[in-house]
């Protein structure tokens, strides 16, 4: 799928198997990762570690099917864009530009 072309068919069904098999191993990985936590399911702290733990290691897993499914640049793209937007909220604004001032002698 280039930039200028339109995604077809089997581009849209990889995606969509990808995403597929992503969630799916992700579904798998806390059975393997919370119990080394300590922490008792259920509770707040396991939640949140869980949350902290989890979310990154499903984007990595998504890169990586994409990756062996040739559409690791779609994926990518799409990533860096869900970061800048997740991120934007905690970016400090610009300020204005102060006006310039005349030289001197000179009129508007």
């Amino acid at each position: 799928m280039r930039d200028t072309q339109r995604p077809t068919g089997k581009d849209y069904a990889i995606i969509l198997l990808v995403f597929a098999i992503t969630g799916s191993t992700a579904a798998i990985f806390p059975r393997w990762i919370m119990p080394w936590t300590g922490l008792e399911s259920g509770t707040a702290a396991y939640v949140i570690a869980y949350i902290v733990l989890i979310t990154p290691i499903y984007q990595v897993l998504l890169l990586g099917y994409a990756f062996l499914f040739g559409k690791f640049q779609y994926f990518w793209e799409k990533q860096k864009k869900i970061g800048r937007w997740l991120i934007s909220p905690f970016r400090r604004k610009k300020a204005p530009a102060a006006p310039r001032r005349q030289p001197e002698g000179a009129t508007p």
